[in-house]
């Protein structure tokens, strides 16, 4: 994925919080698929990826931009979310991209200030 297509998804999903649509708790694009936690608000989770695939796909102009359908996992416990939400912003450094988390252009770990796989809230 190049950096324009990469911010013009990242741009579609903080707009998607903006508009109220989804509380967004974490969000990394990789270079062949993107992860993010969100709890739908207005939709159901089918409908909010179909908002965000749709939105981006006629940004960057290309049909097939996104595979068809979408991996997704019920959240039940607090111990799963912090999993799942550690997985995603550790993700790139798992890859190699970056050396710390926080150093990934496209994802929301620097928000959070991501090190050592633990969360610092600010």
């Amino acid at each position: 994925m190049t950096e324009s297509k990469a911010e013009i998804v990242v741009n579609t999903i903080l707009d998607s919080s903006t508009r109220k649509e989804m509380t967004l708790y974490a969000y990394v694009i990789m270079p062949n698929h993107m992860h993010i936690l969100i709890k739908p608000i207005i939709c159901g989770i089918s409908k909010a990826m179909q908002l965000i695939k749709g939105r981006s796909s006629r940004q960057v102009n290309e049909g097939n931009f996104w595979q068809k359908g979408f991996f997704d996992f019920g959240i039940l416990t607090e111990k799963k979310f912090r999993e799942k939400f550690n997985y995603i912003h550790f993700n790139p450094v798992k890859w190699g991209l970056v050396e710390k988390a926080e150093d990934c252009k496209y994802s929301s770990a620097l928000a959070y200030k991501v090190e050592y796989e633990e969360v610092f809230y600010i």
